[in-house]
């Protein structure tokens, strides 16, 4: 083998080195996010989104990742869904589902 091979076998093999840490770095980042409990119950993100809402009733609960951070998301009997920070219990988004039937004009001619 050449000094071309030798540097090209080199190369690669740091390279897949490399790629290969960055890799189990990753995954043992996500597996450490995904087995840190929740600071906030998920009776205490409902009756948050409730007291925020009332005369609703809650249909949906689950934790997602909402930018990055854990969130409550429950999902009321009118549509809404609202995300509770999993840690210090605000509401940190509410989204409505759409309704095109109120829209006009929303298919183009």
């Amino acid at each position: 083998m050449g000094i071309k091979g030798i540097i090209i076998t080199t190369l690669g093999g740091g390279l897949l080195l490399a790629g290969g840490a960055w890799f189990y770095k990753t995954q043992t980042a996500e597996a450490a996010f995904s087995k840190t409990p929740p600071a906030i119950s998920m009776v205490k993100a409902v009756e948050t989104v409730l007291a925020a809402n009332p005369g609703t009733t809650a249909m949906d609960v689950n934790l997602e990742r909402e930018n990055n951070n854990l969130a409550w998301e429950v999902e009321l009997n009118n549509g809404l869904e609202v995300y509770v920070d999993a840690n210090n219990q605000e509401i940190v988004k509410t989204e409505q589902p759409w309704n095109l039937a109120n829209v006009k004009d929303w298919m183009p001619n």
